[in-house]
């Protein structure tokens, strides 16, 4: 059975490209009439000279976080990604500390013996054991959120890849405006957006 299936998967693609289309009735004019291509307008939306290829731009973000912004000469990026990761990476550490801290204390007042803060001294067994928790808790949430910021942070250097050539298109704007209020006459910051038809 499997033979069968698998000469059939073999023999479908060539039975299909071998079917040649024979035209009995030929035309020996020539064709006068071409279609043509605005290619204005294909060469006016995108830059072809400057693409930038999207699996470059996921690879460099991957293997060096934030290398893929550079990559999409989107320097400022780049502090920003540094600056998450690397406070994740800090809250990461601090909290694995304090976990390891409390549950060493957790465990000496398991066993019996005396701790030298007096104030942890005087907590019950419950009270370290949830103390131990919550930072284990925290940590874990912050290798969670450190993980978005590094898979966000691939995600972005491929969308702008894709996006690099793309011209901006007048029709759709986000910008800001400065707005007047007809009764005060004052001044007031905005952002307006701008689709036209």
């Amino acid at each position: 059975m499997k033979n069968q299936i698998l000469t059939i998967l073999l023999i479908l693609p060539i039975l299909a490209f071998s079917q040649v289309e024979n035209d009995s009735v030929q035309t020996t004019e020539p064709i006068t009439e071409i279609v043509a291509v605005n290619e204005t307008e294909k060469l006016d939306t995108i830059d072809y000279l400057t693409m930038k290829n999207p699996i470059r731009a996921s690879l460099y973000s991957a293997i060096l976080p934030g290398m893929g912004q550079i990559y999409n000469k989107k320097w400022w990026k780049a502090p920003l990604v540094w600056g998450i990761l690397g406070t994740g990476a800090g809250f990461i550490i601090y909290y694995n500390n304090q976990y390891k801290e409390y549950r060493g204390y957790y465990l000496d007042k398991l066993y019996g013996y005396e701790l030298e803060n007096p104030t942890l001294n005087n907590m019950s067994v419950e009270q370290l054991a949830n103390i131990q928790d919550d930072r284990k808790r925290t940590r874990d949430y912050a290798i969670a959120l450190t993980a978005l910021g590094y898979i966000l942070n691939i995600v972005d250097a491929t969308v702008d890849a894709h996006l690099y050539g793309i011209k901006k298109d007048p029709d759709l704007s986000f910008q800001p405006i400065m707005l007047q209020n007809l009764q005060t006459a004052e001044l007031a910051m905005g952002f307006g957006v701008s689709y036209k038809f």
